[in-house]
């Protein structure tokens, strides 16, 4: 994977918000499933994160991956993901492809990326393309979620979308951010990317859902689940990353 021109196939990038161990198997799986010449450019966009950095700075200095501040705080008034991520997009104008990830991700499969990428070429009318997710690392999640989690929206857990003039003019001028929506009858919240994705619509563009599935851990960096569960998931996430870790790729 080259890290190191700005002009790349495509331009990824995570934010990180005191959720460097997370960020750390996000990387180490995608460098671990996906072959060495996937031609890829990834920046890690921190929030002035104040847990351990240590090991997640050795690892992306071994990458050549470049951390660099969001310019955000880790606490903000409102959720500063969208807005961060628009200014990457709007700051990286020369790729063919933007992929958007979570840090709270995990590859599963082999090649997801170049599969997601055939995929999305085989589908004119499609703007972007996200994978299956799977909460436990082993099977889908349950049906009864699909609407929220791949339907409405397409999802910035793990979102590949073309580089294109109409995309980027809807990030420029409408951008990625959550939006509070409001109506005579009432009010509406847009969670990240779904303004986006209902603008995209318009232009008779709309999201795929791929074939391949990746872990997804959610809401890693927000303190509104219960204790049990936040252990579960450190549980989780630590097991696999020391898996990783014991894995030289190069």
């Amino acid at each position: 994977m080259n890290n190191q021109s700005s002009s790349q196939y495509i331009q990824a990038t995570v934010v990180n918000h005191n959720t460097s161990k997370y960020t750390e198997l996000m990387l180490r799986s995608l460098f671990t499933r996906h072959p060495s010449d996937l031609d890829l450019s990834i920046t890690v966009l921190d929030n002035n994160s104040q847990d351990s950095m240590r090991e997640l700075e050795a690892y992306t200095r071994e990458k050549g991956i470049p951390i660099r501040p969001s310019g955000y705080e880790l606490k903000t008034k409102w959720n500063s993901h969208g807005e961060i991520l628009r200014k990457f997009v709007l700051e990286h104008p020369d790729c063919n492809y933007y992929l958007f990830l979570d840090t709270d991700v995990c590859f599963l499969q082999e090649d997801t990326l170049p599969v997601m990428v055939q995929e999305l070429e085989q589908a004119p009318t499609a703007f972007g393309i996200a994978p299956r997710i799977s909460s436990n690392g082993e099977s889908e999640i349950e049906e009864k979620y699909w609407e929220v989690i791949y339907k409405s929206r397409l999802h910035p857990c793990c979102a590949l979308v073309r580089n294109t003039p109409v995309f980027r003019r809807v990030t420029e001028e409408l951008g990625l951010s959550c939006v509070q929506y409001l109506w005579a009858a009432g009010e509406e919240y847009l969670d990240t990317f779904k303004l986006m994705t209902m603008v995209m619509s318009t232009h008779g563009l709309s999201h795929i859902l791929s074939a391949k599935m990746i872990l997804h851990f959610f809401s890693v960096s927000y303190d509104w689940e219960p204790p049990h569960v936040m252990a579960y998931k450190a549980e989780l996430r630590d097991r696999l990353l020391e898996e990783y870790r014991k894995l030289q790729v190069f």
